[in-house]
């Protein structure tokens, strides 16, 4: 008998990279320094003096702990999950199973899928010509369908922001639990958690694979009402932060000034990687992330180029109002001069 999933699973599209390695990787957002080598010896201690045979901390506290230090808020408004990804598929079981999830497009890729495997729908709302969020027309398809709405901010892949008063109008008006999807925290000039203490409603997700420069460590935390926390929290199954993954992120949320130190050197090197690109006549959106988003003549033909020459980038052009864009993370001083170089050599070759 052959077994078949239910019909929305049927429908997804399993995420697929591509190429995955090159010379200088700007494709994936992530940062491009690793952790120091003092860091790394502080966590493998610790590693070293903790049971292996036995299970981590159940609710990670000491990692909660340390990363509500970082946003400002008490440890009962964290929870701290395997990744945001399973941060969004967490809120969305608890909260929209069985009804909708509203979400601008384009806007972060797994979150239509997620809000599937939920067993949510997903509805699409486009951002304005400008690439900005349009909160009365996400407002108003929530109240329409009493939906939970999740928002990137900043977006990904246009790398903007919502501005605090799109966020409150949103805020204002939706009828239920407002996401706001914070994984580029620290390159943006505020953050939604500001708005906390006034909007029970809203749950703000933040990941260690950006600022902290942890992708390998897939972590992520929530930080919300300790009712939304409670709520979720028994969605999650115990145990689901494993130990190596706590310890890192917790000594690094325990050295913001070297957090602090990688995000302005990420935000330099944005300015000065868009104004490398504006000499060479490129269009340059602006971003409030770790990545820009740039408009050629020809995304596809560019990209292939650029690959040619060891550079790898991500092709975003068959995104709703992305045509001809592809967006480049922000890497070392030397990985953006590469970038430059293959890009003008890329255009040479296009006259």
């Amino acid at each position: 008998m052959r077994v078949r999933p239910r019909p929305g699973v049927e429908a997804l599209r399993a995420y697929r990279l591509g190429v995955v390695e090159a010379p200088v990787k700007l494709n994936q957002n992530e940062c491009p320094y690793d952790l120091p080598p003092d860091l790394k010896e502080e966590v493998l201690a610790a590693l070293r003096a903790a049971p292996w045979n036995r299970y981590p901390p159940m609710r990670a506290d000491r990692c909660r702990e340390a990363v509500a230090s970082s946003c400002g808020v008490p440890p009962d408004h964290v929870l701290v999950t395997n990744g945001s990804n399973e941060a969004i598929l967490a809120l969305f079981q608890t909260f929209a199973t069985g009804g909708v999830v509203v979400l601008p497009e384009p806007g972060y890729s797994m979150a239509p899928a997620l809000a599937v495997a939920a067993g949510a729908r997903p509805h699409g709302v486009p951002l304005r010509s400008d690439l900005t969020v349009d909160a009365q027309a996400l407002a108003q398809a929530a109240q329409e369908h009493r939906a939970v709405v999740f928002v990137a901010s900043p977006n990904n892949p246009t790398g903007r922001a919502a501005d605090p008063e799109t966020l409150e109008s949103l805020l204002q008006r939706a009828p239920g639990l407002v996401v706001v999807d914070e994984a580029y925290w620290g390159f943006s000039p505020w953050s939604p958690l500001a708005l906390l203490h006034r909007y029970p409603h809203l749950a703000v997700l933040r990941t260690a694979s950006k600022a902290f420069g942890l992708a390998g460590a897939r972590v992520g935390w929530i930080v919300a009402h300790p009712e939304v926390v409670d709520a979720v929290g028994r969605v999650l199954p115990p145990y689901n932060v494993n130990l190596f993954a706590q310890a890192t992120v917790e000594a690094a949320a325990r050295r913001p000034e070297l957090v602090a130190q990688r995000v302005r050197e990420v935000v330099a090197e944005r300015e000065r990687l868009a104004a490398g690109l504006r000499s060479l006549g490129v269009q340059v959106f602006p971003s409030d992330a770790n990545f820009l988003l740039i408009r050629v003549r020809d995304a596809q033909e560019t990209f292939a180029r650029l690959l040619e020459r060891g550079v790898l980038v991500r092709d975003v052009s068959r995104f709703p109002l992305l045509a001809g864009c592809l967006r480049v993370t922000v890497g070392t001083p030397a990985e953006n001069d590469a970038f430059l170089e293959a890009l003008r050599a890329a255009q040479e070759v296009a006259v």
